[in-house]
């Protein structure tokens, strides 16, 4: 199993009157698992498209 590294991104912020922290963690990816998750996510988006577009309506007139 390989190892992830992840990129923090610490800010605080008030909320109530307290500050609290918030840290946010990015996965550095090579590039080549970048371009991988990005074909994933644009083919689960076409298929979610695909199903809800409009079906053309076909008119039949004598």
């Amino acid at each position: 199993m390989e190892q992830i590294s992840y990129k923090t991104q610490t800010e605080i912020v008030t909320f109530q009157g307290r500050e609290i922290p918030l840290e946010n963690l990015t996965p550095i990816l090579t590039p080549e698992q970048e371009a991988a998750n990005r074909r994933e996510l644009e083919q689960r988006l076409y298929e979610v498209f695909r199903k809800y577009q409009q079906k053309p309506t076909l008119f039949f007139f004598r």
